[in-house]
């Protein structure tokens, strides 16, 4: 029963923990690490409506509201189902093996070297048969499958060096050159001035501890990072990065955002921008009582935008969709749900989809739009209200008249931004022991113009907009007893003019089905984090909380057990809420509600 539940990848890093220290010793060199199991339990809740197993439409019957039975009476059914045989529920979100080593070796006075190796492997499509055989780590747009040159995966495990560098110093002069991390910023959940790293969404999403700020997040690439200090208070930082994209969670895996009907193409994007480098700077120093920082970035966006894209596949080729898949949508009901849901125009996106990509006018796409109350003068399909784009769609889905269910196919793209940004931070000084006393103030702020978005439509002409972000830090250790150690606070408000948390354009929620949407003005953000420890330091609690003030919440408790220096234990919950508009954060990540536990091995 335990070889079926773990598999020999899982084998395989408990042997490499075992021997490695011999192998690392054995150079002189240093060496540390840690073997960790990560377990995420579905707490409730319904199943992540983004994968075919949680399709809020699997075996429900919607009216079929297309030409067919017009045109096929008693051939062309009423209702369009999609098959309940695709339902399935999941305990399990996560079931998974980690193993970290680190190697650090002085090599001369100036000289260091560290290197860290990487192992994860996520069992739960053996744990949870709603993920059998499902791909968790691979990624298509690289030969060795792996996210980034020095990673190599498969579909339930990875492993990688997601640091490999030397180090070299001398006087006011610090040189990196290597596989790394460039975090800058200093805020949780907010990411107004750390530009440089897209993030990795394989391993937990982004619901890992909030305190730890992404550390295990960041895509790692190839760099040259130096700095220079001038002099006491100020000091010169510049890189250059070869550029790395953010990797999505892949389809049907228990975090993934992107709903399973569509297939994102990511090979044609990554190639034609593989080999560009990312460049920037910051100017840090003090100036009176405020420390400043001033940064330019200018990179190639790693979070990408998406449009639609040829689907090459059979008679639908030279068209943004593919059929016979078993696997695309099947109603109008479900694509206008669905659009609505990740803040995307259904309609819109109908118009897009067919207008630029003339093949569909081959396809009779106008003809049918004409007879659902909509126009095609000129060759450009125009769509009045939700009712004529339903009418399509179901003419499209009907498998009688029309081609059954059909999948989308997007294409992701990396587009030149340069980002400017600054921060500013204080701390103030009042009487012993007040709230005021010894609290750090920062203020961030970031401005990007002419920035590309992801267009509602999925239209390759893609929204441009000038956008700016700022974040006010407030933090604080804080005494509320004699008795027991500073209770760490921080809280955080976030304000962007264009996006919200996770880059969608604000023009695209607030969003009912079968309607336009209305957008938003503008996005703001507020979190709350505090940290308590025990007398003994042996305990900490947490509480983080981050919501939108429109509804979406995500709520963090959690607990740290570490009785000794080899051991610890950490259990903590996701709860998210959403009010249900669709303009807000929670409603693409409500599913994840979990309970997840951490045990971790040091040496």
């Amino acid at each position: 029963m335990k070889k079926r539940l773990f598999g020999d990848s899982r084998k395989a890093l408990w042997v490499l923990a075992a021997l490695s220290p011999a192998v690392v010793q054995a150079a002189d060199w240093e060496v540390s690490g840690f073997l960790r199991e990560e377990i995420a339990v579905r707490a409730g809740g319904e199943n992540n409506p983004f994968n075919q197993q949680g399709n809020e439409f699997n075996g429900k019957s919607v009216a079929n509201t297309g030409l067919g039975p017009i045109l096929a009476p008693g051939l062309s059914p009423d209702t369009l189902t999609r098959p309940a045989s695709w339902k399935d529920s999941n305990t399990f979100n996560m079931f998974a093996t980690r193993l970290e080593l680190a190697v650090d070796g002085k090599l001369t006075e100036n000289l260091a070297a560290h290197v860290k190796l990487r192992g994860f492997y996520d069992g739960v499509g053996r744990a949870d048969s709603a993920f059998k055989g499902e791909n968790i780590f691979e990624q298509e747009f690289r030969g060795s499958r792996g996210g980034t040159p020095f990673e190599v995966a498969r579909k339930d495990w990875m492993l990688d060096l997601p640091a490999a560098y030397i180090d070299y110093s001398d006087g006011p002069l610090w040189v990196r050159f290597g596989n790394q991390q460039i975090a800058w910023g200093e805020s949780i959940f907010f990411r107004v001035l750390d530009v440089p790293n897209g993030l990795d969404l394989r391993r937990h999403s982004i619901l890992d501890v909030a305190a730890e700020e992404y550390s295990d997040k960041r895509v790692p690439s190839l760099a040259l990072r130096a700095s220079f200090r001038v002099n006491n208070d100020w000091e010169v930082e510049g890189f250059g990065q070869r550029f790395q994209p953010s990797i999505i969670a892949g389809d049907n895996s228990p975090y993934n955002t992107i709903p399973s009907q569509f297939n994102v193409q990511e090979k044609a994007g990554y190639e034609d921008v593989k080999n560009d480098w990312t460049f920037g700077g910051r100017v840090r120093g003090q100036i009176g009582d405020f420390g400043v920082q001033f940064m330019a970035v200018n990179r190639r966006n790693p979070d990408g935008v998406v449009r639609w894209t040829d689907s090459r596949a059979g008679v639908l080729s030279g068209t943004a969709f593919e059929a016979g898949t078993g696997r695309g949508v099947y109603s109008a009901a479900e694509w206008l749900h669905y659009a609505s849901s990740i803040g995307l125009d259904g309609i819109g996106g109908l118009e897009a989809a067919l207008n630029e990509f003339p093949a569909t006018l081959g396809l009779g796409s106008a003809a049918v739009a004409a007879g659902c109350g909509g126009s095609a003068s000129g060759g450009v399909i125009s769509l009045p209200n939700g009712a004529a784009t339903s009418c399509v769609l179901d003419t499209f889905f009907d498998p009688v008249v029309g081609l059954g269910d059909l999948r989308g196919h997007l294409m992701r793209e990396y587009p030149r931004e340069t980002v400017f940004g600054f921060s500013v931070n204080h701390i103030f000084e009042g009487e012993a022991d007040s709230l005021l006393d010894q609290l750090v103030a920062r203020f961030e702020l970031s401005y990007t113009p002419n920035k590309k978005f992801t267009n509602p439509t999925l239209s390759r002409r893609y929204l441009e907009k000038d956008e700016t972000q700022f974040a006010l830090i407030l933090e604080k250790n804080h005494k509320f007893s004699a008795e027991m150690p500073a209770t760490y606070i921080v809280a955080q408000w976030l304000h962007k003019t264009e996006s919200d948390l996770f880059g969608r354009h604000l023009s695209g929620l607030d969003n009912k089905p079968g309607q336009r949407p209305k957008g938003l003005d503008s996005f703001n953000a507020l979190a709350l984090a505090v940290q308590q420890p025990s007398k003994t330091l042996e305990w900490r609690t947490d509480l983080t909380v981050l919501t939108d003030l429109r509804g979406g919440w995500l709520i963090q408790p959690g607990v740290k057990w570490k009785p000794n220096k080899s051991l610890q234990l950490d259990v903590y919950g996701n709860l998210i809420r959403t009010d249900g508009g669709n303009d807000d954060f929670g409603s693409a990540l409500e599913s994840a509600n979990e309970v997840f536990v951490r045990g971790t091995l040091y040496f």
